[in-house]
């Protein structure tokens, strides 16, 4: 008889995205780093990392959710490309603003 697969725990489910979410802030920092000693920034560093925070943060706040079939639900998959968006939006708006001031 074959057993049904097991579930992640609620902690378990948010590992990788905390993990993504952790490289995120690091791509952003190093940026910020740039930015302050030599005074140059590097825009796709600020898409990459406001990409990846972003779509980190649904899943930091959601888990990974699994249907029946062990694929993740179409939901989340697509709440997670929107904040992925939101994020690109952001950077596109810090970049304007670092390139006009």
């Amino acid at each position: 008889m074959v057993e049904p697969p097991r579930r992640k725990s609620a902690l378990g489910q948010r590992v990788k995205p905390f993990l993504a979410l952790l490289v995120g802030i690091a791509v952003l920092g190093l940026n910020v780093v740039a930015l302050v000693t030599m005074n140059r920034f590097f825009p796709a560093g600020t898409f990459i990392g406001c990409g990846l925070v972003g779509a980190a943060l649904f899943g930091v706040a959601l888990g990974e959710p699994e249907d029946a079939y062990g694929e993740r639900p179409q939901w989340f998959k697509v709440g997670v490309a929107a904040c992925a968006i939101v994020g690109l939006v952001i950077a596109l708006v810090l970049n304007i603003a670092l390139r006009s001031g």
